[in-house]
């Protein structure tokens, strides 16, 4: 199985975006990364196996629809259209620009995933006997079933016509309730799931300090003084 995974963000968190996927390539090999855009000019190198991919003439979600006033932007709808966005792929690891991979998180695209839509952390707290609602930071999608059972169709439409507080992770867990495969807190590690030791990854949730935490700061400080011998910098169209 291919090991691909995605981020979403505007300008404003291309620097998290970019902090967030230099930690998870130093941490997991992986065949392919994409970063979407809102089209404005990327202002770093990536390696040559990272593609960008400008959104901003997405039509999934329209002017005056029902969240395209959420403070979360477009941006994090996408992670509900991404069997369209992506039609050649068949299983993809979104991660939220504000997450730091701190050991090989490999081991999820080795999941069975046959009959599960998705694959995320629970949040307990919001949990009931008949309805199991998930994180979504770190997320793996198996888009082969999503596309087969029309399931995007059904969250880009639930995203059109009804309001959510938190739109694409809302969408996600009410169109994909009974097919979803719950992963440990240490691939998700965040104030909203079950506390864990020593996580492989952390989601620091839309925390506004974030940025000062060790963790990102040791990655932002590699992007910073770019490393050449821990990542290389190449243009791109992947040439050196």
């Amino acid at each position: 199985m291919e090991r691909v995974a995605v981020y979403a963000g505007t300008k404003e968190v291309y620097g998290p975006m970019y902090t967030s996927m230099k930690s998870l390539m130093i941490n997991t090999r992986m065949d392919r990364v994409y970063l979407i855009t809102d089209g404005t000019a990327f202002p770093y190198e990536v390696p040559g196996n990272v593609r960008v991919l400008d959104a901003s003439g997405q039509g999934f979600f329209p002017e005056g629809s029902a969240n395209m006033n959420s403070p979360y932007t477009y941006m994090d709808m996408l992670r509900c259209a991404l069997g369209e966005i992506f039609p050649a792929e068949k299983r993809m690891l979104w991660l939220d620009v504000d997450v730091i991979v701190r050991e090989d998180i490999g081991e999820l695209f080795d999941l069975d995933m046959e009959n599960s839509l998705v694959a995320a952390t629970v949040e307990p707290q919001n949990c009931n006997r008949l309805f199991r609602y998930v994180n979504t930071g770190v997320t793996l999608h198996n888009l082969e079933l999503l596309r087969k059972l029309g399931t995007e169709h059904e969250m880009i439409w639930q995203l059109n016509h009804t309001k959510f507080g938190w739109p694409g992770q809302d969408a996600i867990c009410l169109c994909c309730q009974g097919r979803i495969h719950e992963i440990s807190s240490t691939y998700n590690s965040s104030r909203w799931v079950q506390p864990c030791r020593n996580p492989k990854a952390i989601h620091y949730a839309a925390r506004s300090d974030y940025m000062n935490e060790p963790e990102y700061k040791k990655y932002e400080a590699m992007r910073l003084e770019e490393k050449k011998d821990e990542f290389p910098r190449v243009n791109n169209n992947g040439t050196s």
